[in-house]
This record gives structure tokens, sequence and C-alpha cells, in this order.
């Protein structure tokens, strides 16, 4: 997608047709999509047109996600629907940029893979090499603002987290602090970790070499550090107990709070986290294809700067609030740090 040209018409031509998909499904009015490109949720859209870019004739599957975009529920727009379409969106449209030339055919919510009767996410498949990649894609909504009750937008505020069961006076040491008290998402993860493993449960009902890897996409979180504790703490981590079945990887995928075309940012910024279960040479080989390699953990071995970060009990923030912008930040930032992050937020650039 490097330096594609917005004004063709091939670009014109691919969103003309999804603005036109978009009115003919009568979009809720509060539709994040009817502000495009004004905001941040509405420029995701984006990423839809280039998909139809990229998919050229396989329109039936732009209309399935767009669909799914629309996140309607009991009549009224749900914002926990519209991010999971949104992360269907994004994982697709990540692993595809790079592949173009070794996926040919993309299959939405295909049957059949494996004797479950279960409907993956979507599958990929290499047809000249004989093999097909497998998606699943969870969504984590993990927005303290909507999660905790009365929280006071006061910048500053010192906030803390409670990751596992600890005899730990906090608010001792902090007693100015706020507990992020319904913020701690230990059994979410461990359930949407064990429903990815379910759909590829079972024996394969096709012939060739599978790849199947899961994604959890976590939204607003206040820190990526808290799901390596919840997988690798000594005593409470559930990584070793768990049955993984027929799953490759698992991926962490967080998206920044601004993207570039090929989100190079996302995989540069350390967002992408992926739990290696196979650690075969040919699964790494495609992983490194699609961008996946940013391992935490390489089949029973956890790196160790991650081990050693899974260890805390408990986690420290502070509340951002600038200019404009409200955000957690860690709470040992600096206020030159801050400062720095306030003017990315207020710019165009991208982190690399």
């Amino acid at each position: 997608m490097k330096g594609i040209n917005f004004n063709s018409l091939a670009y014109k031509k691919a969103e003309e047709y999804v603005f036109n998909k978009i009115k003919e499904m009568d979009y809720p009015d509060n539709h994040p999509f009817l502000d495009y490109p004004e905001t941040p949720k509405s420029i995701n859209l984006m990423f839809i047109v280039f998909l139809k870019l990229i998919l050229f004739d396989e329109q039936k599957i732009i209309v399935d996600l767009l669909e799914k975009c629309k996140a309607v529920e009991k009549g009224k727009f749900s914002n926990i629907r519209f991010m999971e379409g949104i992360d269907e969106v994004l994982v697709l449209y990540y692993v595809l940029i790079d592949n173009l030339d070794k996926f040919r055919t993309v299959l939405y919510e295909p049957s059949g893979i494996f004797d479950n009767n279960k409907k993956l996410e979507y599958s990929l498949v290499n047809e000249k090499e004989h093999y097909m990649v497998n998606f699943e894609v969870k969504t984590m909504l993990c927005d303290p603002f909507i999660k905790e009750n009365g929280l006071p937008l006061q910048d500053g505020t010192v906030l803390f987290k409670r990751l596992v069961n600890t005899d730990e006076n906090i608010e001792e040491k902090f007693p100015d602090a706020i507990e992020l008290k319904n913020s701690v998402y230990y059994s979410g993860f461990k359930r949407n970790i064990r429903k990815i493993i379910e759909k590829f449960n079972g024996e394969k009902m096709i012939s060739c070499k599978m790849i199947n890897i899961g994604f959890v996409c976590v939204h607003f979180s206040t820190s990526m550090e808290e799901f390596y504790t919840y997988l690798f703490h000594r005593e409470k981590g559930f990584f070793m107990d768990i049955d993984w079945g027929n799953l490759d990887a698992l991926v962490l995928f967080v998206c920044d709070a601004k993207n570039d075309l090929r989100l190079d940012n996302i995989y540069n910024m350390g967002y992408i986290n992926t739990i290696l279960i196979n650690d075969d040479e040919i699964v790494q080989k495609h992983l490194h294809e699609m961008r996946l390699d940013n391992y935490v953990s390489i089949g029973k071995k956890v790196q160790m700067d991650i081990y050693n970060n899974a260890q805390k009990s408990y986690v420290l923030f502070k509340i951002l609030k600038r200019d404009g912008f409200v955000n957690i930040i860690p709470y040992e930032s600096t206020e030159e740090e801050i400062q720095g992050y306030v003017e990315y937020l207020k710019g165009n650039e991208i982190r690399r």
C-alpha cells in the first residue's frame, strides 16, 4: 500500500462501493462509520476500503465485514459488537498486506475445517505451497473509564490495579491512589483463550498443512504487562495449565492511538505479542512472513524479561487529562515523556 493514490480511480471506486453498501445496510444514525473520516473510530473504514482493493472480486467478504461492523444488537448500536467487527477487519488486513502474493483465496467464516461443526473467523489459502492459515479473533474492551464507577477525570490522579490476590497493603503504600476494582481481566482473558482453542478442536477435514492462530485484541488496556501476569505468574499464571490443543500460536494484538497504512507501527511498537505454542520451524517461518514473530514465549520457554515483568502482583497508573485528551499512562511516566506523548496525540506523525 506504500504510495497509494487516494485520488486514483481504483480507490475512488472501492470507496464508493463501500459507501453504497453502508447506505443499503441502513446503518444506525450514531454509527462511527457515518463520521468518516473525522474520528479515530470512523477512520477504520479506510481499512475496509483497502480490503476491497486487495481482495479484488471477493465482494461477499466486504459485505460480510460491513454487516458485522454494523453492530446492531436489540435494535441499537453496540460498541462491543462494533469493536469485534473492527478487530476482524484489522487482523485480516494486517496479515494480508504483506502477503498478497501468497494468499489468493480468503475464506470468510469457513466451516468443515475441523470435525467440530464450528465456523472459524477466516482462513487464508496458499494453493501454490498447499497450506492454509486459520484464524479466530476475540475482542476485549478494557476501558477503565467505562468499567469503573465515578472514576475522576483529573490529571495526575494515581490508580492501582491488583493483578493477582495479594496480602500487600497497597493502600498504605499509596494512600491517595484509587483502585481499579472492575478492570481486572484474569477470568475473561482465560475464557477467551479457551473459546479460541475450542474452535480448532477435533480432527482436521482438509489434508493440507494448517497453521492455527488465535488473536485476542485488547482495546484501551491500561497495561499489556498485566496479561503477562495472567499467563506467566509463577503461582497464579495459567500458561502451563492450559491444553492448547491444535492451536499453534496465540497473538495479543493492540492498536495504537494512530496507525499507519501498513500497520507497521503496531509491529514496531511491540503491540504484537505472540505466544508461540508450536515452535516448528515452518510455523515460525510463516509467522515471520505475517509479522507475527514478536515472541514473548516459544514452546514452554518464556522470555526472561517478560517472565520477570509477570511476577508483579499489582500495577500503578495515573490519569492523563490535557489538551482535550484523556488517557491512562504508566505511573512512572516523567513530565518530559507525558509532554512528548501529548504532542504525539496532537500531531500527525505515527510512532515508530
